[in-house]
């Protein structure tokens, strides 16, 4: 159903009339109407129907009949509803269905869109208007007064319309129809201002002169005022027969869209935004980002997006600003000016007066100024108009922090799938799902500069594929000779920024290229740089500024530096060997000093023996700040430390190659990087076989035995920790050596292997004796305390356990209390003590997510899970058990985490729900199955067992619990008494 209140109130289905009553009827229903899907009060609704108060004792009454009548006429329609909603009514309907909803849209449109359009959506509206709004719905006075706010809209689009014509120099079209408004309206100025213009235009000035006298007489006989200024102001242009009165057709100079623009949908939207919002300053925005980025391309396909808001014209030029002769700013406003329509003898000689006359021309005009490739703040503040109808779009490598800007886009490269789609649309032979294409997108580094001149290169190229171009881009020493293509070629872009910046800066921007591309800190830069802390920083912001360098963050240090690939590439080309062996020798020593110092610090570190060189960097407490949070720092220096290791060993030099990889063996262990610690241990190795250095062979086979260990590839594991075996008595390092028997003992408890992993404890604990080395001493006896508990040694668990737990609360270790902790807490389970064991592990649990470590508290709320689940408290159960899956999930620990799977599955089938817990329990086996671990192997097909009896496959669950009887009993696991009973039962 449709309704109509711009003329007499009616309504309608597909065009047939409704009959809606009488008078009053139709006047209730108009009311509704203008409060469409709102709550009306019936006092509102009597209020309305008779204003001066005479409502009478009835009108309540009157009102409620109404509306039971209307809703009698809606009963039959799906799409019109009439509710009561508390003391009051309301009318639900779709607000489209309703005239002056849909009049009210259209003039919202009409706003936002170019002239001619906007002539199309106003006149659209206005063509709703079937007569004066609510007639025939109550007396001319109630009427007038509710149909006020209607009348003012239909004029103030009226206006709108007649302005959009007059912009478009249309006016011999309109006049009739503005002079018939303007006589209807003799007191709207804005109506009377418009008659004027358009009749001097078509050159009827003296009528134009006599209809201000008119309204000049009107308002002061009638109001005892004058017009408002900007009306007479208007009779004093068109006396003085001001040029600017006439059509103004500004100047149109965007240049054209690049073909196969791809992406950046994000980036269009807030631009859009950006100039959408209203203010009362001009919208300047800025697009910022390093070169190849595509900043033009961006500003030109969003300029022209908001041309239509800019119906006085489009100014753009080019500053130069990356080039070594910015354009002149005085010069730029010669030329807008020109464009503007000032003539060549007009124009002002200082720079100053050419600015004030550009804010004049521009004062009354919705222009766009789009300035590319802007210098700095200073080239372009004086090209900016005053007016806030207008708005300035500039591009610039630097970040133009000094500007007061309205946005800011920092543009990045493009996501793959946007890269594709740009390589694919120039290249159709490229396909998204080939190898070779997704290398050359990511050799390119997502600049859609690089990526235009290889999809060009393929266009034009049909014999070369994909997979060539690809490979030939893989050597990092030819790649930029790739990304050239005509005049178009990424180096030549690098180019223009380098040569903008000052010696100092060169130098910097040559010299960081040196480092780890893994990205840098500042005091990394200033051992790079061999300059104080202080100015390092300046350059280092200078270059972030012009956008060849891109800031991160890091745990300790709040920024990190990098550089875009290909950027990084064109500074290693301006490189010279002797600065790089500087930069590197520098960086190195300094990675020694803080690494050894860091390494101390940690947990297990502080192994290896060696001097370093003395920290030559200029950063004061840097190496404080080093001592009291050294996870941190290596947390944000591991990789490039791991980086530095291989740069090193291939480099040939052998010392640093070991000793930087002893720097992070310890935290890698620490973050279970299991990889990273193999690759350079294995380069350790080789260093310190050809340097035939009995220490760092042993300490390297520790490290790869370790690696091999963690990831149960214990045939490995054995080989590397027999290997340093052999060796160590020729390291002459009796804490090593004590380190690498404790680690093979952990490997043979791993393996079911008991009574030797027992032996190396021991021999240990003996060893230990004459070393100062209490944290081991500590580790040995949680090591050894774990093995008793596997064998169901209670007592002897708990003893040393204990002593594990007082050692580290005496060193302050809150992570490994807790993880003894943890030991123990199961160890009270075990023996019956429950109300021991949950606060223990309740503890434990805590202190491990309170120091970050988020796979031991997972394990430890796993063993919460187990304990609930061993007391009936299955929801409890449940809830821990999935905690723990999804932090060892994120933790990234597959052993855990199949641990917990097999949990998860006991859970569920404790609840009754057998088909979800055998489907996390077929997962956790499936990867105990091959982990090399006999206990754990054996738990799970134990809880395997319990689920094919509870399904009736009682064959299955024998056949499941002999195979756990044969990995338990073998190992002499506690858990076979439980098997034994199964299969004896």
């Amino acid at each position: 159903m449709d309704f109509s209140v711009l003329g007499p109130v009616r309504a309608s289905v597909d065009g047939r009339p409704v009959d809606v009553g009488v008078r009053k009827q139709r006047f209730v229903l108009a009311v509704l109407l203008l409060e469409v899907n709102k709550h009306v009060p019936a006092d509102r609704l009597i209020e309305l129907a008779w204003p001066e108060g005479e409502a009478p004792d009835t009108a309540r009454t009157v009102i409620h009949t109404q509306i039971s009548r209307l809703r009698a006429t809606f009963a039959g329609s799906e799409d019109v509803a009439l509710v009561r909603e508390g003391s009051g009514y309301q009318l639900r309907v779709d607000p489209m269905r309703v005239d002056v909803f849909r009049f009210h849209a259209l003039c919202a449109q009409a706003r936002a869109a170019t002239d001619e359009c906007r002539i199309k959506l106003l006149e659209e509206a206005l063509a709703l208007w079937a007569g004066p709004a609510l007639s025939s719905v109550a007396s001319e006075e109630i009427r007038l007064r509710m149909a006020a706010p209607l009348e003012e809209a239909r004029l103030g689009a009226l206006e709108d319309r007649f302005e959009a014509y007059l912009r478009r120099g249309e006016e011999a079209g309109i006049l009739p129809e503005l002079a018939e408004a303007a006589a209807e309206h003799p007191l709207r100025q804005q109506l009377v201002a418009k008659l004027m213009l358009a009749l001097h235009r078509l050159d009827r000035t003296p009528e134009a002169l006599a209809a201000y006298q008119r309204l000049y007489r009107r308002l002061d006989e009638e109001l005892g005022i004058e017009p408002a200024p900007a009306v007479r102001q208007l009779q004093v242009r068109i006396l003085r027969d001001d040029p600017s009165l006439l059509p103004f057709t500004g100047p149109r100079q965007l240049p054209p869209e690049v073909d196969h623009y791809t992406g950046r949908h994000d980036h269009l939207d807030t631009l859009a935004g950006l100039f959408g919002l209203g203010d009362r300053v001009p919208a300047v925005v800025a697009i910022t980002g390093k070169p190849g980025l595509g900043k033009t391309a961006l500003a030109i396909r969003a300029a022209h997006g908001l041309a239509s808001r800019f119906p006085d014209g489009q100014l753009f030029v080019d500053l130069h600003g990356a080039g070594p002769r910015p354009r002149d700013p005085a010069e730029v406003l010669a030329r807008f000016l020109r464009d503007l329509g000032v003539a060549g003898a007009d124009l002002p000689a200082s720079l100053e007066e050419r600015m004030g006359l550009f804010r004049d021309r521009t004062a009354t005009r919705g222009i766009l100024v789009v300035l590319d490739n802007a210098a700095d703040e200073e080239q372009v503040r004086s090209l900016i108009p005053g007016n806030p109808e207008c708005g300035v779009l500039i591009t610039s490598r630097r970040r133009l922090t000094g500007l007061d800007l309205r946005g800011l886009i920092d543009l990045d490269g493009l996501a793959d799938t946007d890269a594709f789609a740009l390589l694919s649309g120039l290249a159709p032979r490229v396909r998204a799902e080939d190898e070779a294409a997704g290398e050359v997108v990511r050799l390119c580094g997502g600049l859609p500069l690089a990526l235009r001149i290889v999809g060009a290169k393929l266009r034009s190229h049909p014999h070369q594929t994909v997979a060539d171009l690809a490979a030939r881009m893989t050597d990092e020493r030819d790649r930029l000779d790739e990304l050239v293509g005509g005049d178009r070629e990424v180096r030549a872009s690098f180019l223009l920024s380098y040569d903008g910046l000052t010696l100092a800066q060169q130098r910097a921007f040559r010299l960081l290229a040196a480092m780890p591309d893994t990205g840098f800190a500042a005091w990394a830069a200033a051992a790079a740089l061999g300059e104080d802390l202080r100015t390092t920083q300046r350059v280092l912001d200078s270059l972030v500024d012009v956008n060849l360098l891109e800031c991160g963050r890091g745990e300790f240090t709040a920024t990190r530096y990098h550089f875009h690939d290909l950027i990084r590439l064109y500074a290693k080309e301006k490189l010279s060997p002797p600065e790089g062996a500087a930069v590197w020798s520098r960086l190195t020593d300094a990675y020694l000093y803080l690494g050894k110092r860091a390494d101390a610090q940690l947990e297990f570190g502080g192994l290896h023996q060696f001097t370093p060189p003395p920290l030559a960097v200029d950063a004061p407490r840097l190496a404080e700040d080093v001592d009291r949070n050294a996870a941190a720092w290596l947390a944000d220096e591991h990789t490039s430390i791991v980086q530095a290791v291989e740069l090193s060993a291939a480099a040939g030099d052998d010392a640093t190659t070991c000793r930087l990889s002893a720097t992070v063996a310890a935290f890698l262990e620490l973050r279970a990087q299991w990889r990273d610690l193999q690759r350079v241990a294995e380069l350790s190795h080789i260093a310190a076989t050809r340097m035939d250095s009995p220490y760092w062979t042993a300490y390297a086979l520790f490290a790869l035995g370790l690696a091999a260990r963690e990831t149960r590839d214990f045939a490995t594991s054995a080989r590397s920790f027999r290997a340093g075996l052999e060796i160590l008595p020729r390291a002459d390092d009796p804490l090593l050596e004590v380190v690498v028997l404790l680690s093979v003992g952990v490997s043979h408890r791993l393996q079911g292997r008991w009574d030797e992993a027992a032996a190396h404890f021991a021999g240990c604990l003996s060893r230990l004796d004459s070393l100062a080395a209490p944290r081991w001493r500590a580790y040995t006896l949680r090591e050894y305390g774990v093995l008793h508990r596997y064998r169901g040694e209670w007592a002897k668990a708990k003893e040393c356990l204990t002593e594990a737990i007082a050692a580290y609360h005496t060193l302050g270790d809150v992570r490994w209390e807790a993880a003894s902790g943890r030991e123990l807490g199961i160890v009270h389970q075990d023996e019956g003590d429950h109300a021991a064991a949950v606060e223990q592990l309740t503890a434990s649990r805590e202190a491990l997510r309170n120091a970050g470590d988020d796979r031991r508290e997972g394990a430890a709320l796993r063993c919460l899970g187990w304990v609930a689940l061993e007391a009936g408290n299955l929801a409890e159960a449940l809830a821990y058990a999935r905690q723990a899956r999804e932090i060892l999930d994120q933790a990234r620990d597959p052993h855990g985490l199949a641990c917990a799977e097999v949990l998860l599955g006991d859970v569920h089938l404790a609840l009754g729900d057998s088909a979800t817990g055998r489907a996390h329990l077929d997962r956790g086996v499936a990867y105990l199955d091959t982990s090399g671990d006999p206990r754990w192997r054996g738990k799970s097909v134990l809880s395997l067992g319990r689920h094919l009896a509870a399904a009736g496959d009682l064959p299955g669950a024998r056949a499941a619990w002999e195979k756990a009887w044969a990995d338990l009993s073998r190992i002499g696991a506690h858990e076979a008494a439980t098997v034994r009973a199964l299969l004896d039962g």
